[in-house]
């Protein structure tokens, strides 16, 4: 139990270690309390004269149901919280891919 004890410190360490190396930037955004609104879902027509920031990926866990609308719902929730996080106002999605295992893929648009 103590070498289970002492382990756990000695990763625990190199990872802030590791975090500390990456920069101060890097670090600030792992340990930042700060919350960012999610983007909001658009149509192509409301972007125009927005930048583009780029394209964004949101991910679904594999639903044991097979349930493939709420699978495309949850990737669709965390597209749009990664586009947020980007900086991100707006998000026209693209497509989805997969079913079970979704992915929604759009493209993240800063709007002023």
């Amino acid at each position: 139990m103590v070498r289970r004890k002492i382990w756990t410190i000695i990763i625990a360490a190199a990872a802030f270690i590791g975090l500390a190396a990456c920069g101060n930037s890097t670090a600030q955004k792992v340990f930042s309390t700060e919350i960012t609104a999610p983007a909001r879902l658009a149509e192509a027509s409301e972007v125009t004269g927005c930048r583009l920031l780029g394209e964004v990926r949101g991910y679904a866990e594999p639903t044991k149901s097979g349930n493939a609308p709420l699978a495309r719902m949850t990737a669709r929730d965390d597209m749009l919280r990664r586009a947020g996080n980007m900086g991100a106002t707006h998000v026209v999605l693209a497509e989805y891919v997969g079913n079970r295992r979704a992915v929604a893929i759009g493209k993240a648009y800063k709007c002023d």
